[in-house]
């Protein structure tokens, strides 16, 4: 989980403190959304490649390495912005982390998670995420306001050290080490292939609507006369009562099937989807009302669709987990580039209305796919 928080916090911590950055760094709306884009960019580059560097590494080595790079992204954008283009390549380099420890740790939950278990570990594993964005908007009133914004960044590259020292010294070496010669990499079928890319389009749309709202949600509520520690506030406690939603449906799917998972992510899609109508309109009651929904609910499918993901994909897990993340990442970076190129075109109501329609056709089509039957499970 602590690899997982790592590798999100320099995207959220951007969006959080984007407002305070540009004091010091002269950047326009659009760097932000370039920023977060090149981030998922860079995340889903790695993902390709993240299932054979886990077979070849190792879970260990693997989970390591992608620690210590996020550390270096965070420690770097704390210390080394002269201008807005080093916040491009920071978040790249942040990126590259959540690529590859979203692989590593779901493999790590299918070898020592029991069966009944699978869907509240990945629901832990992926609360990691909006905790994450919880520690970015308290980052705002804590440090941006009274120290300076290079100290979240800081700070949050000290975690980073912390999680990788703890994981080295707790975690041995063996049987998560460098797997033999000819081991752990398993190909993925063509019905398996077809059915992760329909899950991958589901995740491509409902990342970049929620992308969007993580992005931009501190400045439009402050545009919207939210105060700025407010504003920050409100993100943490959103990003809290996702924490809560990922541990509650996957403790619920545990006792479930992968169809049931399948239908309550399409029913928080809806929910989030509504959620972002909400934000349209001009008033600071429906933007908070709304932004609880849009991200406390509507982003609480990412535990639920790794589960699903593993039921389905078996041993070829961590390869699966890398086309599913694709999806992922590229809506993730899309989303907030296109609302970051649109927001000086569009209307603000314009805007969040057409992120609310995107989270609404990712759900129905996160309905359809609960409705067809899965491929069979690869033999390893």
């Amino acid at each position: 989980m602590g690899s997982t928080i790592t590798g999100g916090l320099p995207v959220f911590l951007l969006g959080a403190l984007f407002v305070q950055i540009q004091g010091d760094v002269p950047a326009s709306q659009w760097v932000l959304g370039a920023a977060v884009a090149s981030y998922w960019a860079a995340a889903a580059m790695m993902s390709v490649l993240a299932g054979r560097v886990v077979s070849w590494l190792g879970i260990r080595s693997t989970t390591l390495f992608g620690v210590a790079v996020g550390a270096l992204s965070l420690i770097g954008a704390a210390f080394l912005v002269p201008s807005w283009a080093w916040l491009l390549v920071w978040a790249a380099v942040g990126g590259v982390c959540n690529g590859i420890s979203h692989p590593a740790a779901n493999q790590l939950i299918n070898l020592r998670v029991r069966r009944g278990m699978l869907a509240t570990a990945f629901g832990i594993k992926q609360s990691a995420i909006p905790f994450a964005a919880f520690l970015a908007g308290l980052a705002v009133p804590a440090l941006a306001l009274t120290l300076g914004w290079h100290w979240g960044f800081g700070l949050a590259g000290l975690f980073a050290l912390a999680v990788g020292g703890l994981f080295w010294w707790s975690v041995p070496r063996g049987e998560l080490a460098r797997p033999r010669l000819g081991g752990a990499h398993v190909p993925l079928t063509p019905p398996l292939m077809k059915y992760l890319l329909l899950m991958a389009s589901v995740t491509t749309l409902s990342a970049a609507a929620t992308g969007a709202v993580t992005a931009y949600a501190v400045i439009t509520g402050i545009e919207r006369g939210l105060p700025v520690a407010g504003a920050g506030i409100l993100l943490s406690v959103a990003g809290l009562l996702s924490v809560v939603v990922r541990v509650v449906v996957g403790r619920i799917a545990d006792r479930a099937n992968s169809t049931f998972a399948l239908a309550t992510v399409a029913a928080m899609m809806f929910i989030g989807g509504a959620g972002v109508l909400l934000m349209a309109v001009d008033t600071q009651w429906t933007f908070v009302a709304g932004m609880l929904l849009a991200l406390g609910v509507g982003w609480g499918w990412p535990g639920l669709t790794h589960f699903v993901v593993s039921r389905v994909a078996g041993p070829a897990t961590p390869s699966a987990t890398g086309v599913v993340q694709i999806g992922t990442y590229v809506g993730s970076g899309a989303g907030p580039l296109a609302f970051g190129l649109l927001y000086a075109a569009l209307p603000q109501t314009t805007l969040w209305i057409i992120v609310g329609a995107v989270q609404i056709v990712a759900g129905y089509i996160a309905f359809v796919l609960a409705r067809k039957t899965p491929p069979a499970v690869p033999v390893s």
